[in-house]
């Protein structure tokens, strides 16, 4: 099989989320309750789809554990993935667990550091070969105050979520990445975010990936509406024929988000974009995307989300689309 996919999508996320943090401690060896084991469980469950016969169906269920004390917690994180990764151009269909565990610790109110340790062990269902592979990722969240966070990140895994890639010799493609990422409240309706990222390729290749986007908040309170503009570049070492690797790429566009309360358990949310891009020497295109979710909180402490996406883009001067259908159910403090 020799296709890529979608490694590098004109974002559709207008707005960076807040972070929200939690403080580390020892963990008490007092006895636990029931309600103490559990803390949250999430399961979700989604379906992708392309233009070059790529299907990913992603079932995952996240279990988070916090330990407390009096002054202080430590959040612990354990996910099981089950993905089954379909490609109809190839008839290769991939399948197989990934687990990991997350550790967070807030130093103080300024730093806060997460570490994710686990391994993917995928089996292609048709050749019966194995992939197998340990993953890792370190994250240091820095708030130097309540206007500004940067986030400092590095790891590996498989690219798999991202992307369909195989090396020459058929094999799944890992990844190494370092990326930096940062927003700026400028003002009460400004806000500045950027980010770089850098990615080494288990197939020799690498690529940067640089991101800048000012928004401004046409309303702040219900509904919540931000719109900006943003400006991307993507850059590969190597073009490969086996997945779409630009030597040069650049993206502008503009973004529209918002999300709106209907109801005290009812809200929907958005976001839009539609860009112009450039790739190597090829003339300009125009592409866009679209994501729009629903949220129904069943309970105070259970909820459901539903949410779809579909976007559109040229690739190697041909035009490319995908879309993404996702459901999740959460239960938290139990």
């Amino acid at each position: 099989m020799k296709t890529l996919n979608n490694t590098f999508l004109p974002s559709n996320k207008a707005l960076l989320s807040c972070l929200m943090i939690g403080v580390a401690a020892p963990i008490s060896v007092q006895a636990d309750s029931i309600d103490d084991l559990i803390n949250d469980f999430t399961a979700k469950a989604s379906v992708y789809t392309d233009s070059t016969g790529v299907r990913i169906e992603d079932r995952t269920v996240q279990y988070t554990r916090t330990y407390k004390d009096k002054k202080n917690k430590a959040d612990w994180k354990l996910e099981a993935h089950d993905y089954d990764v379909k490609v109809k151009t190839g008839s290769d269909t991939y399948h197989g667990p990934d687990i990991v565990g997350t550790l967070t610790k807030e130093f103080n109110h300024y730093i806060t550091g997460q570490l994710s340790i686990g391994a993917v062990y995928l089996e292609n269902q048709r050749t019966r070969d194995y992939t197998k592979r340990n993953k890792y990722n370190a994250k240091v969240t820095l708030k130097p105050n309540k206007k500004v966070t940067v986030n400092v990140e590095h790891g590996e895994d498989l690219l798999f979520k991202e992307a369909i890639i195989e090396d020459d010799n058929n094999k799944l493609v890992a990844g190494q990445t370092s990326k930096i990422t940062g927003s700026w409240r400028a003002a009460d309706r400004v806000i500045i975010e950027g980010g770089s990222q850098y990615r080494r390729l288990s197939d020799g290749n690498k690529s940067r990936h640089h991101r800048g986007a000012a928004l401004y908040g046409i309303s702040t309170g219900t509904p919540w509406v931000w719109a900006g503009v943003e400006a991307q570049s993507l850059s590969y070492e190597e073009s490969k024929t086996n997945y779409w690797s630009p030597k040069d790429y650049e993206a502008y566009s503009l973004l529209i988000t918002g999300n709106h309360k209907i109801t005290e358990k009812f809200s929907i949310d958005g976001n839009a974009n539609i860009n112009r891009t450039k790739e190597n020497n090829s003339n300009w295109a125009t592409g866009g995307a679209v994501t729009i979710g629903a949220n129904y909180a069943i309970t105070e402490n259970t909820s459901i989300r539903a949410d779809a996406s579909y976007l559109e883009s040229t690739r190697d001067n041909v035009k490319w689309d995908g879309s993404k259908v996702g459901l999740s159910f959460v239960v938290s403090n139990f």
